[in-house]
């Protein structure tokens, strides 16, 4: 049995060899086709497939002691971090949202203050307005009232005088001075009013009416003539005056 055996192993290189070399008459004679050469790829080695045996059996090893405390390292540190991240939103939450609605509310109520101190400041800008206008129509009033008052006293001297000058006509002399009793003091408040316009006027006319009534009792008939002149001094002085 062994002898067959021997001789069918035997029998079959031959056979090998022989196709080989009908194979390679044929490769002589024939051409070989791109798509031959490219399809065709070399069978793997037992050599060849050692190492990658050896790859797989190596990725299957179980993991070192290293790589476990690498890996129960990087899990406490995951935890650690997610538990450091709940805190910080937890104090952010906390601490930190409440202040930030304070400030808000703090920044809305100083807005409403900024908008009461405008309201505030335009109707003091109104009030002023007004105070200006009021103080106008006082100065008005006043300057209306001053000249009321001036046209007063200037024409209680004209009837001082016309009164004098009747009395004088009717030969009372004692009437006549007591007709002109006041007209000295009113002519005195009169004077600003008739020294913006003439100042020497207004220096002569008290000066004059000192000596009419002066010389009344002595000279009435004089006294009359220098009444009736300062009667028509008065009247011309008038439209000056801005006195109706």
């Amino acid at each position: 049995m062994n002898n067959k055996e021997e001789q069918q192993t035997d029998s079959h290189p031959t056979a090998e060899k022989a196709q080989s070399l009908q194979g390679s008459d044929q490769s002589e004679h024939e051409p070989v086709s791109i798509e031959e050469t490219t399809n065709s790829q070399p069978e793997s080695t037992p050599s060849e497939e050692q190492p990658k045996i050896q790859k797989e059996t190596a990725e299957k090893k179980p993991p070192t002691r290293f790589q476990r405390f690498l890996r129960k390292a990087l899990i406490i540190l995951a935890v650690v971090g997610l538990i450091f991240l709940a805190g910080f939103l937890t104090d952010h939450f906390v601490r930190y949202r409440p202040l930030s609605d304070t400030l808000e509310g703090t920044r809305s109520e100083l807005e409403q203050a900024n908008l009461t101190v405008k309201d505030l400041e335009a109707e003091n800008a109104s009030l002023r307005r007004s105070n200006r206008t009021a103080n106008e129509t006082i100065a008005s009033l006043e300057d209306e009232l001053a000249n009321t008052r001036a046209n007063a006293k200037f024409y209680q001297v004209l009837v001082d005088v016309n009164t004098a000058r009747i009395e004088l006509f009717l030969e009372d002399i004692e009437a006549a001075q007591a007709a002109l009793a006041e007209t000295q003091d009113r002519l005195a408040d009169l004077l600003p009013v008739i020294a913006e316009v003439d100042p020497e006027l207004a220096l002569s006319l008290p000066r004059r009416l000192d000596l009419i009534v002066s010389g009344l009792a002595r000279d009435p008939e004089t006294g009359l003539i220098d009444l009736e002149l300062f009667t028509k001094e008065l009247l011309e002085l008038q439209p000056l005056l801005d006195i109706d």
